[in-house]
Parts: C-alpha cells; sequence; structure tokens
C-alpha cells in the first residue's frame, strides 16, 4: 500500500490552510506583543522611562547575601544569591544599583526572619521569592520608580547550612 497520495492530501487539506493562518497571525501577534511595552501608562508621580525597543530580558545580580537565621537547630547560615529581572535596561543597570544598599538592608532583614521548616517545604523558596520582590517593589515605590517595572526575582543559589 502506497501512504504517499494520503499523506500529500492530508497535508494539502489540512496542514497547509493551518501554516498559512499561522504564518498570516504571526506578524499581528508579534506587533500587538511589542506595543504592550509602549503603552504602559503610569502615574507622573513616578520616574519616566523610554520603552525599551526590544523585550529583552536585564538582570541585576545580588551576589553573596549569607544571614543567620532561624534554623531551629539544623541550620545556622542561610546563603542566596540572587538576579531581579525588568525589561527596562535604565532599572537594573542604573536605578536599582543606587538602590543597592538599601535593597541589601531590607533583604537582609527579611532572610533574618525565615525559619528552617518554612524554607525547607517545597513551596518555601518561591514563598521567599515572592516576599523578596514584594520588599524590592516597595523600595522601588519609596523612591519614585514604578514598581511593576520590576518583573521577577530568581535564586542562583539557596543553601541553608
Amino acid at each position: 500500500m502506497n501512504l504517499k497520495p494520503i499523506n500529500f492530501i492530508l497535508f494539502k487539506n489540512l496542514l497547509k490552510p493551518l501554516l498559512i493562518t499561522t504564518l498570516v497571525c504571526l506578524p499581528f501577534t508579534a506587533v500587538n506583543a511589542s506595543n504592550e511595552t509602549e503603552n504602559l501608562n503610569y502615574s507622573s508621580k513616578y520616574k519616566q522611562f523610554e520603552a525599551p525597543e526590544a523585550r529583552v530580558p536585564k538582570y541585576f545580580s545580588m551576589e553573596k547575601v549569607v544571614v543567620n537565621f532561624r534554623g531551629e537547630g539544623k541550620a545556622k547560615f542561610l546563603a542566596v544569591d540572587f538576579k531581579f529581572m525588568s525589561y527596562y535596561p535604565q532599572i537594573v543597570e542604573t536605578e536599582m544599583e543606587h538602590l543597592r544598599p538599601i535593597l541589601k538592608n531590607d533583604i537582609d532583614r527579611l532572610l533574618r526572619n525565615q525559619t528552617y521548616s518554612k524554607l525547607k517545604t517545597p513551596n518555601g523558596p518561591d514563598e521567599l521569592r515572592t516576599e523578596v520582590l514584594k520588599v524590592a517593589k516597595d523600595i522601588l515605590e519609596k523612591h519614585r520608580l514604578h514598581p511593576d517595572l520590576l518583573e521577577n526575582v530568581y535564586f542562583d543559589r539557596f543553601v541553608m547550612q
């Protein structure tokens, strides 16, 4: 039995229209995605930034953050390296660098108050990431930077010892 004619008919009748539809709609999707960044409007009480030309993530690193924490007899130190992500290079390359001492102080305080039993749970590190992001966004807002320009925070290292 020869399957070649069946495959050609399948491609011609089903896959070809799907492929054409996808290729035709793709440019519109890309245009809409890039316009989302350009259309970010926020209050004039915040420092204004030009929309980035390309939606490429940029990172601000905070490395070697080591604190004594409530290890509950199982650990004494918590070591974490962070990377904060934004699509606005001005935020991570300039503004957060100026705020580094404040970020370090407030994040250290947050980390010192963590407990081993909370962090060892499956959701513990993710909950900590959420709390660290909130602390960083609060600091940005206090310094007239729109907090939503900071997208996320990631752990490069997370060690309880």
